[in-house]
This record gives C-alpha cells, sequence and structure tokens, in this order.
C-alpha cells in the first residue's frame, strides 16, 4: 500500500514516523484539504510500537501549532542574553553566519568551533560531519559522553557491535532485566507490547533501580533497589554466583569469547607470538590447545581451547614468566565479592542479589536493558563491562530473545566522515580525566576554554535541539562559558535558555513538517519518515541546515544539493539496499542483518574475533582492559568528609513519559500531568525537619542550591532522593510559571570536580546533597 492515502474529502493519511523521542513509532497524519494536520494516530503496521503511541506522540498536533514555537530566524540587537532580536531572512542568517565562522577561523583556527547537540532526533551523524568537516577537531560539544556513547562504545570495544539499547529482544526472552533503565517510560510504545507479551507468557522480569516507585518494580520477580552508583559491586556479585555455581554458557564461553586467551600473570598483558617464539608475529594472541597439547592463535579453527591454563612459560628471550587465562585473571577479581559482601556496598539484600543472578542465568534466553542509570556514573566503564560480560558468559549475545546487533549502530562512520588528523592533538582534556577511550574534547573542558582561552580559545560554538543549560553538569559555570563566546547559534523548536544567549536562533521544523530517515532506535528496519505537511512559518529542518552551511564551509564533504540526494547518499553507505524515493513510497523497508548474527560462522568484529571479557582495545588505548569493582569518585564511601554535610545520594535523571528531557513542558494538557517540578524523598526526612508534601524546600549539594516542590515517600531509601531534571519552560494557559536562572534545574547542583577516566563522564546520578526546609521569607 502507498505511504500517502488520499481521502475523498480532499484530504489525505500520511505514513510517516513520529520523532518525540528516541523510539520514532510508525504513525498516520491525517491531513485536510487545506494542508492541516488534523490528527496522528499510531499506525498498526509498524512491526515495533504496533500502533501504539505515548502522550508525547499524540500532542503532536498542538506542538505543531504551538504559538511558542519559533517562526523565522532572529538575530541578536542588544547585550547578550538582553531578549533584543531582529528578524532576518535565512540568507541573511546564513550569510552572517558564514562570515562570522570564516573570519574567527582566520583568527584563531578552526579548532576555535564547536559543534553540537542535545538528545538527537536523528541528527547525530550530520552534527559529527559538522564537526569532522572543520578540518582540524571536533569537539562534540553534546551530551554523548553523558548519554549513549558509554554504552554503545563500550559494546563496541568487547562485541564489536551495540546489542544492549534496541537490540534487546524482549518478545522472545525468557528474562527480561532493566538495568538503570525504564524504558516502558522513555520509549514505551516501543517496548511496553514485547515486554507485557512476554510476561504473559511467564518471562521473569529483573529491575535493577535505585527509585522503589521505577514503573515495573512491583510487578518484577525480583526487585533490586541498590545504591545509585554501586553497580560494579551488583554486576560482580550477580559473576561470583554465576561463575561459582557453574550457571554459565560453557560451549559460548570457551569457543566465542576471549575467556581462554593466556595473560602473563602480573603484567595482565596477552601472550603473544613474538613472546614466545623469535620472529613470532606480535599481534597472535595465544591459547592453549589441548588437542595438541601447544599454544596455538586464538583465531585457530576446531582446537579445544583450555580455559583453566596456568603455568610458567618460557619465553623467546630465554626467560620464564607466570601465564593465566583470561577466565582465571577475572574470577580472580569476582571472587571477592560475594552477594553478603556487594551488600554492604550497594544496600541490595544478598538474597535477592542471589536469587536474582541465578533467575537470569538459569533463563533458556534472556535479554539486559541498559541506560543511563549506569552511564552517568564515574563508574561507568566497568559497571557496562561487566554487563557486557554477564550477558556473553550467558550465551545471551547475538541470541533469539538475548541481545542483539542492529544495522545502524554499525554504520554510523560513513556518515560522520573520518576524524581529522589532528584529532588527538588538538581535542582538549584535562586532569579530571584523560577520556581514554572516547576520543573527543571533554565537554566541561571545552567550556572552560571559553571561558580562560585554555589550551586555546574556543569562541564558537553551533548547535541544533541543544539546550546545554539544562544538560551539562555545573549549569552555572556553562551559563558564564556561553556568555563569554564570540559565536552563539541555536537551532531549535523553543526558545530555551540557552537559545536566549544566543547570537543567532534558527527554527527548526517539527518532525510532521520535514523529510527524514528514521533509521535510529529503528531496529532491523528504516522508514521513511516524511512531512505530513509544509513548513510552517519560515522554519527549516536541521539536516536541511546542515547541508546548506556545510556546503558553503566545505563542499568536498557536503557535496549534495538537495536534501534527496543526502538522503539517497545515507541509504547507499549503510547498505540499506533501497532509494529515497523508494523508501518514501512504501514507507518501511528490512535492512540486512549484521554478520555477527551468524557468529559461528563469521565471529565477532573484535581483535580476537571473539566477545571479549578482557578488551584488547581498552589495553591498547590505556584503560583497564579487565573491569573492577569500581566506588564513584565522589559518594559516601569514597568522600567521607563531603557526605558528612551532605548525606544523601541524588539521583538527577528521573523521566516522566509525557515529557522528552527538558521539553513540553508549555504543552497544557501535558503540563496538566505534572505540573511542577518535585523532589522525591524519605518520609523520616520530611518528619525530622517538619517539611509537609507540596511545600517548597532547597536541594543544596557543594556545587549549588535550587528549590523544588517536596514530595516526601515510603518508596526510596532513606539515604537517596530523586531530582527531576528539564525544567525551566512556562505554560501561560495554565498560569504555570517558568523557572529562570536554573531555580529548578537539577544541573546546578551536579558535580564538575570528578569524572569517569575512559568516557570523561560527570556522576549526575549519584550526587552528594541534602534537603533543607526554607526559613520564612526564602
Amino acid at each position: 500500500m502507498e505511504s500517502v492515502i488520499p481521502l475523498p474529502d480532499g484530504g489525505k493519511i500520511v505514513k510517516t514516523n513520529c520523532f518525540e523521542c528516541h523510539a520514532k513509532c510508525g504513525v498516520l497524519c491525517e491531513v485536510d484539504k487545506d494542508g492541516e494536520l488534523v490528527s496522528v494516530k499510531g499506525n498498526p503496521e509498524d512491526p515495533r510500537s504496533e500502533g501504539r503511541m505515548c502522550g508525547k506522540g499524540l500532542s503532536a498536533t498542538k506542538i505543531l501549532y504551538d504559538p511558542e514555537r519559533l517562526r523565522w530566524p532572529l538575530r541578536r540587537k542588544g547585550e547578550r542574553g538582553a531578549g533584543q532580536w531582529e528578524r532576518i531572512t535565512w540568507d541573511e542568517a546564513l550569510d552572517w553566519l558564514q562570515e562570522r565562522v570564516e573570519a574567527l577561523t582566520a583568527e584563531y583556527g578552526a579548532e576555535t568551533i564547536a559543534y553540537g547537540q542535545g538528545t538527537g532526533r536523528g541528527t547525530n551523524q550530520w552534527t559529527g560531519r559538522a564537526g569532522n568537516a572543520g578540518g582540524r577537531v571536533h569537539h562534540s560539544l553534546s551530551p554523548g559522553n553523558i548519554c549513549l556513547v558509554p554504552m554503545m562504545v563500550q559494546a563496541f570495544l568487547q562485541y564489536g557491535m551495540f546489542p544492549t539499547f534496541d537490540g534487546c529482544d524482549f518478545d522472545h526472552a525468557d528474562c527480561i532485566v532493566f538495568w538503570g533503565a525504564n524504558s516502558v517510560w522513555t520509549e514505551p510504545t516501543y517496548t511496553s507490547g514485547q515486554v507485557g507479551r512476554s510476561r504473559d507468557r511467564g518471562a521473569k522480569l529483573i529491575v535493577i533501580d535505585p527509585f522503589f516507585e521505577h514503573p515495573l518494580a512491583a510487578k518484577a520477580d525480583h526487585f533490586v533497589g541498590l545504591r545509585p552508583g554501586s553497580d560494579p559491586y551488583l554486576a560482580m556479585a550477580w559473576l561470583n554466583v554465576i561463575m561459582n555455581e557453574d550457571l554459565y554458557d560453557h560451549e559460548f564461553t570457551q569457543k566465542f569469547t576471549n575467556a581462554p586467551m593466556l595473560l602473563i600473570e602480573g603484567a595482565n598483558v596477552p601472550l603473544n607470538g613474538a613472546l614466545v617464539e623469535e620472529g613470532g608475529n606480535p599481534q597472535s594472541m595465544l591459547v592453549f590447545d589441548k588437542k595438541s597439547g601447544g599454544f596455538v592463535d586464538i583465531h585457530t579453527p576446531d582446537i579445544d581451547e583450555d580455559m583453566d591454563y596456568h603455568g610458567m612459560v618460557k619465553l623467546a628471550d630465554g626467560t620464564e614468566a607466570p601465564v593465566t587465562t583470561v577466565w582465571r585473571a577475572l574470577k580472580a577479581r569476582v571472587d571477592e565479592w560475594t552477594p553478603e559482601r556487594a551488600s554492604e556496598m550497594c544496600w541490595a539484600p544478598a538474597e535477592v542479589i542471589r536469587a536474582s543472578a541465578r533467575t537470569y542465568a538459569a533463563a533458556p534466553a534472556a535479554t539486559i536493558n541498559v541506560f543511563q542509570g549506569i552511564e552517568e556514573q564515574t563508574n561507568c566503564k566497568d559497571t557496562l563491562q561487566l554487563v557486557n560480560i554477564i550477558i556473553a558468559i550467558c550465551g545471551n549475545l547475538e541470541k533469539k530473545g538475548g541481545n542483539l546487533s542492529m544495522p545502524f549502530w554499525n554504520q554510523m562512520g560513513p556518515l560522520t566522515g573520518a576524524d581529522p588528523e589532528t584529532q588527538k592533538e588538538l581535542r582538549i582534556v584535562n586532569d579530571k580525566a584523560s577520556g581514554s577511550v572516547y576520543g573527543i574534547s571533554n565537554p566541561t573542558a571545552v567550556f572552560e576554554a571559553m571561558r580562560t582561552g585554555k589550551p586555546y580559545p574556543v569562541r564558537g560554538y553551533i548547535m541544533v535541539q541543544g539546550n546545554p543549560l539544562s544538560w551539562s553538569e555545573n549549569t552555572a559555570l556553562v551559563k558564564e562559558s556561553l556568555m563569554s563566546l564570540d559565536l552563539l547559534v541555536c537551532m531549535d523548536y523553543y526558545m530555551s535558555p540557552t537559545c536566549e544567549l544566543a547570537d543567532l536562533v534558527l527554527p527548526s521544523t517539527h518532525w510532521t513538517e520535514r523529510d527524514y530517515l528514521a533509521d535510529e532506535v529503528c531496529s532491523e528496519w528504516v522508514f521513511g519518515q516524511q512531512k505530513a505537511v509544509e513548513p510552517l512559518y519560515e522554519r527549516k529542518s536541521d539536516v536541511w541546515f546542515w547541508r546548506e552551511f556545510g556546503h558553503r564551509l566545505n563542499p568536498e564533504w557536503w557535496p549534495w544539493e538537495t536534501d534527496e540526494e543526502l538522503f539517497d547518499w545515507q541509504l547507499e553507505q549503510t547498505h540499506a539496499g533501497v532509494t529515497w524515493e523508494e523508501l518514501k513510497s512504501k514507507w518501511i523497508h528490512h535492512v540486512p542483518q549484521m554478520p555477527s548474527r551468524d557468529y559461528r560462522a563469521n565471529g565477532f568484529p573484535t581483535p580476537t574475533g571473539r566477545a571479549e571479557l578482557y578488551s584488547v582495545v581498552e589495553l591498547i588505548m590505556g584503560a583497564d582492559p579487565l573491569p573492577a569493582a569500581s566506588e564513584p569518585k565522589e559518594s559516601v564511601f569514597s568522600t567521607p568528609d563531603i557526605a558528612a554535610d551532605y548525606p544523601l545520594t541524588g539521583i538527577t535523571g528521573r523521566r516522566y513519559p509525557i515529557y522528552y528531557h527538558s521539553a513540553y513542558r508549555g504543552i497544557p494538557h501535558l503540563r496538566e500531568i505534572v505540573p511542577e517540578p518535585q523532589v522525591i524523598f524519605h518520609r523520616s526526612i520530611a518528619e525530622e525537619q517538619g517539611i509537609e508534601y507540596g511545600e517548597w524546600v532547597w536541594i543544596e549539594s557543594p556545587t549549588g542550591r535550587i528549590t523544588m516542590k517536596a514530595r516526601p515517600t515510603d518508596g526510596l531509601d532513606p539515604r537517596v532522593c530523586v531530582i527531576p531534571h528539564g525544567w525551566w519552560q512556562s505554560c501561560e494557559k495554565l498560569g504555570l510559571p517558568g523557572y529562570p536562572d536554573g531555580m529548578s534545574n537539577a544541573n546546578m547542583l551536579t558535580s564538575d570536580r570528578v569524572y569517569n577516566d575512559e568516557f570523561m563522564t560527570p556522576g549526575l546520578r549519584s550526587t552528594l546533597c541534602r534537603i533543607v526546609k526554607k526559613k520564612g521569607g526564602e
């Protein structure tokens, strides 16, 4: 059936995809004969959402026609942040922007311009291409270091692909684990049907989260209510149970992971061919083959690997060295962490830890969904690596009902283009984190370079759909940084707090107003996400902006004359096997799967050709190739001096299914559902301080102070509180206020003092803080 269906009255139904969140659910847009969007309904032909829609998607008409939306390009007239604007044309905007970028580049070098975005609506690759096309360095001033990148990159390092997001096969799983994830709210229509069906047929459910009011907590077979940031201890304890109770998949672990790979004990480096034989291959990683009784390359077919080998090996230089396997080295770390010991650190009962580990390992097929709950921690590398190990040794990788590779994530590289030659040399990091694994600048170090000019000046920042005054830690310093710029450009739906500080504000089309491809988080399909109505006022799509602006600066990188040409090139690079016109016509297209789906024949795209428990690439990059039971760098255990004054561990990422981060609090029927920012904390704190429900209170941290309304509860550990993010927008129709100057902005509290070393991630989900009753007049 065609993707545009004519109606008898002259209107039409347009098959397209909602872009109000990552899920990109299939929808049917009804447009009347005058070209006005009448309604949006779910499309039952979408194999993922099956016609379900959430409140955000159902609000599309309200968002499209919201009078508060940006309408045309605006250029600053007065002082930065004074709210004085002049309306200009797009040609004027692009001419002015090109002139400013070229002038700043001539004065300071191309590295002076940062490109970025907020949570992507499908433009991640084009923002990346804009940065790479600069030719010197791509700072990638986006929240990738706190969202998606840690779990994606860590999975690529261990598996060569990314299976823990849209790769969770909920529909066929016998056990489903949500670990620091709340996908039934964040991508509800994508996951809820699959999870519900699996539960109906008896699948077990495990929820690992500090928030006892997680929407699935009461429905779970095992709810593990752990301390924020203590996930490595829990993961170690799970492995302790799985390995010591012999619950792992023996064949997969021996044949398809690098568990048998030999390491020189102490040095913890692989035993390679050059070490054992004069003239041997230094790239040849060895295992002990029980069939031949000797050392062979790990890629050798038809061998019987010994996972428990341990002994002295004579090296090519005549010395001897103790050798062990990855399996034994991992087990030595795991054995320290019994459920009882882990319980002391993660505050979850040992019996719950043990029972949940057994349930996962015993399931014929199980899937683990992880997300920002474990990403936004200074120990995220260890947690993610441990979770990936659990998936692998239990044989749930590339398995029906387990965690599966998805094509999109393996094909981003050609779209963004190669990193500039000077990327490593010019990226900006500091002594807070080396970023050994994530090869971009540390966002907080880039903001610092804006203020100080060190190590070199960053004078420009161009972003689409980005609001760093909401997403970045220590907002007060970020605002200082933005105020110091020579050039700040924001393309968005609304006049966000960051837009208010800009030199140039550009109006972005809503998804109903623009053509694009829906591929990111679309599982095994790509969709023709065509516009339902013509763009209103003078709005343009983000893709159009990057293409047009990019073509002006670097036509070799941006050769396309139209969006359609770019879409065809994108589909060609991702091997989709369809053109834009063909895709738009049929709306949905199944894409070829990754070779690792048949891992028995093809192996995994890693240095060892196997799923890696020990990450060879991380060794090369200077990170620990094995995971550790690491503590957050600021916590009640690691910094007791700070915890003495700020005893609560605050989670700053509480989600609402009706909002998308900081968006849509101005839509009346959505704002009615959650009208005000509420900090959630244990009832005992309220009783101790005489705080009433709904009373405005202070939330304080070593970094700053904000105010929210109190919501005491029993659904939380007394040592934990939940601080929702994203509050700035007013709703005039309901008479509900906005929250200026960060008064209710959770990231006014979060720290820029400490970071994860590998991904430069701050501890947004484990911020030390306290709740304080307001005094009279405050």
